[in-house]
């Protein structure tokens, strides 16, 4: 049997709605090519960091699982 893992991926907030998916596209085709699978992918939007990473407060965040 395989193991279940989740994976929350920070997106830089200054990425356009538009280009969101084909960045998360990005990080799919490393699971994919490492042998994993992804069953879902739960995009939570833009939210508040609870420190500043690089000077940003906010991030886009997406769950792979």
């Amino acid at each position: 049997m395989a193991r279940h893992y989740e994976v929350m991926i920070i997106l830089d907030p200054r990425l356009d709605e538009r280009t969101v998916a084909p960045t998360l596209d990005n990080f799919l085709k490393v699971v994919r090519d490492s042998g994993g699978e992804v069953e879902n992918v739960d995009v939570w939007g833009r939210r508040r960091l609870a420190y500043e990473i690089a000077k940003h407060s906010e991030g886009i965040y997406a769950v792979l699982e």
